[in-house]
């Protein structure tokens, strides 16, 4: 496969926020001085914000609204309405308008530097895979269920893979073309082990990331959403061989 100029790579940037209004225009700044830095020219960034579950918000629209104003890259969508994070990524790639896509959260969690150093490889593979070089910067309970997220997902899909749920940067063609994928907290896991069992080519690269704050925690309930969704797909990859066809495979199965 050819090794495309990144310059020449148009970039969408999902950037979901909820209740997010401390942070959301220092993450965009960030996200906006990281892409100039990195060279790409064709880029938009998507917002797609909503409410709380009894319809209040916090600003976080009002805020992307304005952005949406004073820059022409960008764009928002809004939910009057709770809306999970994987629903979110659906709806970005549904309404991507370039040829790859990214998430990068509302929340200025992303350490600018290894952002520039993400961008550089877009358009190298058909996708960008990253993995913690810090994770010390999350609290130790979140990296124990990650470690355990990543070691069950590496056994069960035999993948060799450092992480699962960091920033990734794929070809839109190739998300149109992965089987429906759900809405759970897995969702980057589903579509990164349909990709990596259907033969895409990567780069894998490091990505920092900045401390947690306090306020944010891991529920029971994504454990078992993403357990569910871990389920499933074992199902569809080892008893169904479902793998992706596209015209990078010149539609031949992957063998792996």
């Amino acid at each position: 496969m050819l090794k495309e100029n990144s310059n020449l790579s148009s970039l969408t940037m999902i950037m979901p926020a909820y209740n997010e209004a401390g942070a959301l225009r220092d993450a965009y700044e960030t996200a906006t001085r990281a892409i100039n830095k990195a060279g790409i020219s064709d880029y938009e960034i998507l917002f797609i914000t909503n409410t709380s579950p009894n319809g209040n918000h916090d600003g976080t629209p009002d805020i992307a609204s304005q952005i949406t104003e004073e820059d022409k890259h960008a764009r928002l969508i809004h939910y009057d309405k709770y809306v999970g994070l994987g629903f979110k990524y659906k709806q970005g790639v549904s309404n991507a308008l370039k040829d790859y896509v990214m998430m990068v959260p509302g929340d200025s969690d992303t350490v600018e530097e290894s952002l520039v150093s993400i961008l550089k490889h877009l358009g190298e593979k058909d996708m960008v895979i990253t993995y913690t070089v810090n994770p010390k910067a999350r609290p130790l309970y979140v990296r124990s269920v990650s470690k355990a997220f990543v070691l069950f997902c590496n056994l069960l899909f035999g993948l060799n893979m450092k992480y699962y749920n960091g920033i990734c940067i794929y070809r839109k063609k190739l998300i149109e073309v992965v089987p429906a994928f759900s809405e759970s907290p897995a969702y980057n896991a589903e579509i990164l082990i349909y990709l990596l069992k259907s033969g895409v080519q990567y780069v894998e690269t490091a990505q920092e990331i900045k401390k947690s704050s306090a306020g944010k925690t891991f529920r029971l309930a994504s454990v078992m959403q993403a357990a569910r969704t871990l389920s499933s797909l074992f199902w569809k990859i080892h008893f169904k061989k479902m793998r992706i066809r596209t015209e990078y495979f010149k539609a031949k199965s992957a063998t792996c």
